[in-house]
């Protein structure tokens, strides 16, 4: 029972990781590394494929519609996670563009792109925070064993492209690549 959680905090970790990666990729490149702008292409596409588009709407379906049924006390801050599955994607849409008008060379973009970036870390890390710090522990206690074993079910299937077992030959040359590219602590340039 209540595997799903295992599966939820296991994504949570990946996507901090990878958004935390972003992050410290663009910092380093403020002290004269190089940006690898297609490894950040390559970063935005998995945040898109795997959390923006399974991740997210599972929670949504299955954690929350189930937490909402049973506890009243979580539906202010369900609503609130909600609106920042929907927000984030957007938010992930303008560092795209920005992103293409760094390619470009556009005068101002570098800035922008760093500034979307670290907003983009902060409100990941607050969102991951809320959900582990509130939601689950909510979770944990109002949901009967036939809404985890649904839960459960749901979550059951999900293969991360980037950390899974499974993980597909694109998703693992992204990771090496990602691996390659990232500064140590994180990856293996130095």
């Amino acid at each position: 029972m209540m595997d799903s959680l295992i599966v939820i905090k296991r994504e949570h970790r990946n996507l901090y990781r990878v958004v935390h990666l972003l992050d410290a990729l663009v910092r380093d490149h403020k002290e004269g590394s190089v940006l690898d702008l297609d490894l950040m292409t390559q970063i935005f596409e998995y945040i898109e494929t795997f959390v923006d588009r399974f991740h997210h709407p599972k929670e949504d379906r299955y954690l929350f519609a189930r937490l909402r049924q049973r506890n009243p006390m979580a539906i202010a801050i369900l609503d609130e996670l909600e609106d920042e599955h929907r927000s984030l994607p957007q938010a992930l849409a303008r560092m795209r563009a920005t992103l293409e008008e760094l390619k470009a060379g556009k005068v101002g973009a570098e800035a922008r792109f760093a500034e979307q970036v670290a907003d983009y870390l902060r409100v990941q890390t607050k969102h991951i925070q809320k959900e582990e710090g509130v939601v689950l522990p909510m979770a944990q206690n109002s949901l009967t064993e036939e809404d985890w074993a649904e839960i459960d079910a749901a979550f059951a299937d999900n293969q991360d492209p980037l950390f899974g077992h499974e993980a597909r030959k694109e998703a693992r040359t992204l990771f090496h690549a990602v691996v390659n590219a990232a500064p140590a602590p994180y990856g293996l340039s130095g």
